[in-house]
């Protein structure tokens, strides 16, 4: 109960003090208030537990409008009214409003309001102990799957190693011989390319110096790497681009700016329909070069990510699925 705050509304001085010492001594820490313009501007402020507040606050049924202040900006306040008044047409415009309760006002009532108060603070107590509990358990369990996949990913690569050691071909999605097409009227660039990625390395470039030789190239041999000047002499490289990837979705396609006349090029990549600049200051063969290499470190990366992910998901698929159902269980409801 140490620190749950409560703040008290009331226009009458002895009252306000009267109740003031006995929710203190009950071991609730009190803002006692006398003016309900001010409790609405601490409720705005900070968040308090529990507000209780004169029914008839500043005139008669003003309490309520506190009642929906709270619920508007404070949802989890739980705001208790008391009034002299007796009789259900007295209540029930405080119960539609939201109170979380409505309590007699006399001096024989004082145990009981002191009750009430105490029973909707250790509620909101044990509402957010569950919550932080659950949030604590589903953090567990996240921990908990990352070591497992940790595991995972060392026993896959140990396989993947005992195999290449007894002559088995490497199990990855990414092939041996990456295909790169090269879509530039100038065969500088080419010759560049083509000395920097030999095919004993794990390279194979197709040239092509127009788009429909792109075009025609591409369907032929699927490329992996597409690198595309982005003012070719027959067709928009726009056109060229999408038709590739509607046959190759997977494939990484870089669309350069050349260099002229003493100024930089570009290069960029494309990522659905926009364009992520990879290069901005593009002036030498040497840079696509490195690009090229990144992207296929990049492509290899992924794959094996996925490597570990299906051998993990052919192992543990149950497991998997009951994790996600235990996770949705688990996961904090917003608050409303």
């Amino acid at each position: 109960m140490a620190g749950q705050e409560v703040l008290l509304v009331d226009a009458d001085r002895t009252v306000l003090r009267l109740l003031e010492k006995l929710l203190t001594e009950a071991g609730l820490t009190v803002t006692a208030l006398e003016n309900p313009w001010r409790a609405r501007d601490q409720v705005e402020k900070r968040f308090i537990p529990v507000v209780l507040c004169d029914l008839d606050i500043p005139y008669a049924g003003g309490g309520i409008e506190l009642v929906q202040f709270a619920r508007q900006k404070s949802p989890l306040t739980s705001v208790i009214l008391m009034t002299s008044r007796q009789g259900y047409e007295a209540v029930a415009p405080a119960f539609r409003a939201g109170a979380h309760d409505v309590v007699p006002k006399t001096h024989d009532a004082l145990e009981y309001i002191r009750d009430r108060v105490v029973e909707a603070a250790l509620e909101l107590r044990k509402t957010d102990t569950r919550e932080q509990l659950l949030a604590d358990v589903a953090e567990m369990h996240e921990e908990f799957l990352r070591k497992m996949m940790e595991l995972s990913r060392q026993l896959t690569d140990l396989e993947d190693k005992l195999a290449a050691r007894d002559g088995a071909p490497p199990i990855s999605s990414i092939p041996e011989i990456m295909n790169v097409l090269l879509v530039d009227h100038d065969p500088g660039l080419d010759a560049v390319i083509a000395r920097a990625l030999l095919a004993d390395t794990g390279w194979r470039i197709c040239h092509a110096q127009t788009g429909g030789q792109a075009l025609d190239a591409a369907s032929q041999l699927p490329p992996h790497i597409v690198v595309i000047n982005e003012s070719l002499p027959d067709l928009p490289s726009t056109m060229v681009i999408k038709s590739i990837k509607t046959r190759n979705p997977d494939a990484v396609v870089l669309v350069f700016k050349p260099p002229t006349q003493g100024q930089a090029g570009e290069v960029r990549m494309v990522d659905g329909s926009k364009l992520h600049t990879l290069i901005p200051s593009f002036s030498s063969p040497d840079q696509m070069v490195t690009q090229i290499e990144e992207v296929r470190d990049a492509l290899q990366k992924k794959a094996r990510e996925r490597r570990y992910l299906h051998a993990f998901r052919k192992h543990h698929l149950e497991f998997l699925q009951r994790y996600h159902q235990l996770k949705e269980r688990l996961s904090p409801k917003p608050r409303t």
